[in-house]
């Protein structure tokens, strides 16, 4: 069921629906804190990495801000959902948009969004009216019925590729279902859209993830450019969500790292973002990632960059790989460690393997400032830490991003 906004309460404390730029701020789910100021949010964040850090805070930096706190995000995940029909007794309405807030099934029908770019509502109107035109319905959670599940966007900031996934259950009748996808196709490209995949999935799972079953319009992926990298990706490859501030992170990653390295490890290496912006600074790079795809998306953009001589990605877990290529002992204190764990952080025996290989120089960049604590205060034992400096990748959320580097004793 969709509800409409709280009204405004006037009294300009936090939460306080008439500082939020957008209508849907207060039910929708993708922004807990629009209605504070931006530099307010800054040192919010600021002063909860401090409380979360303890001893380490010492050398935190100062967070540096996102370029905008607008239009800043590269891929969002929009769901279909119900809404109740103005008419008594008509069927419920399609409805478009994020999921309510502190809701598992109930979805926000968004009219305006501005975290990503000015053509999502665009996107979300074309996508509603085409199915409600043709009779759609959406998936239902509960019931595990229905058909249209989520529509993905996801843009190129450098490039300004915009491509967007439909993702449904399977139809009950492909041939003409893939009909009505030639006429969103033809509405998405009126409005911009460079690229349109059809993904099918039958997981009862609440994701926005499929099978690619057919590009309508465009490549099957898109491109992006970071740090000088040209990074041609697949659909659903995982990419650093802050382009421009990712920039910055890696301008400071190069600072921290240096040069004349024998060998840079990249332990969460994915599409190899951060390897390949930062192979200059050493002779060899070996990315490992588990997932087969972001390999190839890695292996193929070494290639394309002229970088494939001296960059390498694997797939494996990286513990695995740490427990099996232990033995660094031949390169002394000429090479260093790359970790960007998933938002989970590293698995609990990663530090301890960390400890036993001892590289001299570690990067560090974490997305759960929890998780970063507890790793540093088991690596601490071999390890100065010699600054941590939080990137604000996602403005009106609580989350942050923080780089730390770590110099062996």
């Amino acid at each position: 069921m969709i509800e409409q906004a709280a009204p405004d309460s006037g009294d300009g404390s936090v939460g306080a629906r008439s500082a939020a730029r957008c209508r849907h701020f207060g039910w929708c789910g993708g922004c807990a804190r629009q209605d504070v100021g931006y530099e307010e949010q800054v040192r919010m964040k600021e002063s909860e990495l401090r409380a979360v850090l303890g001893e380490h805070a010492a050398v935190l930096k100062p967070v540096v801000p996102s370029p905008s706190p607008w239009f800043y995000r590269n891929k969002m995940e929009f769901a279909f959902g119900f809404e109740r029909a103005e008419q008594e007794g008509a069927p419920p309405a399609v409805a478009l948009g994020l999921r309510r807030k502190g809701r598992f099934y109930g979805v926000v029908n968004l009219q305006e969004c501005f975290l990503m770019c000015e053509a999502v509502p665009r996107v979300l109107a074309a996508a509603r009216e085409w199915a409600t035109e043709h009779g759609l319905p959406p998936y239902h959670l509960r019931r595990h019925q229905g058909l249209l599940r989520y529509v993905v966007m996801r843009e190129g900031k450098r490039t300004r590729d915009l491509l967007v996934i439909l993702v449904t259950a399977k139809p009950p009748d492909e041939g003409a279902f893939i009909a009505l996808l030639a006429d969103l196709a033809a509405r998405l490209r009126e409005i911009g859209v460079s690229s349109f995949l059809w993904s099918v999935t039958d997981r009862q799972a609440d994701l926005a993830v499929g099978e690619i079953r057919r590009v309508l319009m465009g490549k099957p992926g898109f491109t992006e450019k970071l740090a000088g990298v040209t990074f041609d990706l697949s659909p659903y490859a995982f990419f650093q969500p802050n382009v421009e501030l990712a920039e910055r992170l890696i301008e400071r990653s190069r600072v921290l790292l240096g040069e004349g390295w024998e060998m840079l490890v990249d332990l969460y290496s994915g599409v190899g973002g951060l390897s390949l912006a930062l192979a200059g600074g050493a002779k060899r790079v070996i990315g490992i990632e588990l997932e087969a795809a972001a390999v190839a998306d890695a292996t193929r953009n070494a290639a394309s960059n002229g970088l494939a001589s001296r960059c390498r990605f694997v797939a494996e877990d990286a513990l695995t790989f740490l427990r099996r290529f232990s033995d660094y002992s031949f390169l002394g204190d000429r090479w260093a460690v790359l970790l960007d764990p998933p938002r989970a952080g590293m698995h609990p025996k990663m530090a301890a393997q960390v400890l036993r290989v001892a590289p001299p120089v570690v990067l560090y960049v974490s997305c759960n400032a929890r998780k970063l604590a507890e790793d540093l205060g088991i690596l601490k034992h071999a390890y100065r830490v010699d600054e941590i400096t939080p990137y604000d990748f996602f403005p009106h959320t609580p989350h942050v991003e923080a780089l730390a580097k770590l110099t062996r004793k």
